[in-house]
């Protein structure tokens, strides 16, 4: 995986995580293989079944298998409420309730989603949430955080991260610099960050110090931080991130919450899209209608590029680790997994599943 070798358009792809909400992937088929983007992501409506997901997955390798750079196949399987995985396979209990008991169930938990994701030849997750659940009335975080305050959220977080790990897949820690912060969902409304103090002094605590700990990849989610981010949400706010995520001698992978997320909210939304490109996150995650979209997003990319000498160093940058993060957890374009043995899971998570009732 050397940089010198790839061409400027290839460059650009490798920025990408692309995704189609649809039972028909062929856009995102067609992207991988004449466009050479360097990651896809699954949503449910892509398949029906196990056999389905297993399918969709060798579909993208395949078309991948031209081009220089493995795909990363990513996926947002948190368990519990935000579940991707067909449902031959059970659903494990909310990481809430099973962090309540002790790291060791985390440790578990975690060694059976991400051998899940390996075994089905997925290499990335958007898991776990490390947000603090602060407003236990509002429907984005409930169950879907670590039981307890930062110290806590931090410390199942290491476990939950490195047992992944163990398991050649990469985790993406998700929403910096802490969603608990606020009582709206951002799939459906911008979330504003009023109390700076209680942001800095809780919420963003544990983010920072998985930081410290040299994770390799973060998501920053979409919230406005007042006094800090102007009307833009921090996924595409340059500022905030040197300040707060460079800022701090992260060099690791920094990827955007989806960012389609803001068309609903913001009517410029290719501008948004430009905000995104020009900010030091590394990888842009967009979920995309159709291929036409997903090159006019790349097209204008590439025409941003032309007299920036700035821009052309970050993606440089952003491309070195990405290719960087592929290499350590040997990301590769293998069709010859077979799969889990559906039974034999079940039987292990309806385990867990008993030792929390």
């Amino acid at each position: 995986m050397n940089i010198n070798n790839l061409s400027l358009d290839e460059m650009i792809g490798q920025r990408f995580i692309f995704g189609v909400n649809d039972k028909n992937i062929n856009p995102i088929i067609k992207l991988v293989r004449e466009r050479a983007i360097g990651g896809v992501i699954l949503y449910r409506r892509n398949y029906r079944s196990y056999e389905d997901m297993l399918a969709v997955v060798k579909k993208f390798k395949e078309a991948n298998k031209d081009n220089k750079i493995p795909l990363f196949i990513s996926i947002d399987q948190e368990g519990g409420r935000v579940n991707r995985i067909p449902d031959e396979i059970h659903n494990l209990r909310n990481i809430c309730d099973v962090s309540k008991t002790d790291e060791g169930m985390v440790s578990e938990y975690a060694d059976i989603i991400s051998s899940v994701l390996y075994e089905s030849g997925i290499n990335m997750d958007f898991a776990p949430v490390m947000d603090i659940d602060n407003h236990s009335k509002s429907n984005v975080l409930v169950k879907r955080c670590f039981y307890g305050d930062y110290n806590d959220v931090y410390r199942m977080g290491k476990v939950y991260v490195d047992k992944t790990r163990e398991n050649h897949v990469l985790s993406v820690i998700k929403h910096f610099p802490g969603h608990g912060s606020s009582k709206r969902d951002s799939h459906f409304f911008i979330p504003y960050i009023f109390n700076r103090d209680e942001l800095f002094n809780r919420h963003i605590i544990p983010f920072n110090k998985m930081m410290d700990d040299k994770v390799d990849a973060l998501m920053v989610g979409h919230l406005v931080v007042r006094g800090e981010t102007g009307l833009l949400p921090a996924s595409i706010c340059d500022s905030f991130i040197k300040k707060y995520i460079r800022g701090r001698n992260y060099d690791k992978l920094i990827i955007t919450d989806e960012v389609n997320m803001l068309k609903k909210h913001l009517i410029y939304y290719f501008s948004f899209i430009d905000k995104a490109i020009k900010s030091s996150s590394d990888i842009i995650l967009v979920k995309v209608k159709d291929y036409d979209e997903g090159v006019g997003i790349l097209n204008r990319y590439k025409k941003l590029l032309v007299n920036n000498d700035e821009l052309n160093a970050n993606l440089v940058d952003s491309v070195k680790r990405i290719l960087d993060a592929k290499k350590q957890y040997k990301v590769n374009d293998d069709i010859n997994f077979k799969g889990i043995n559906i039974d034999k899971i079940n039987k292990q998570i309806d385990k867990i599943n008993a030792r929390l009732n």
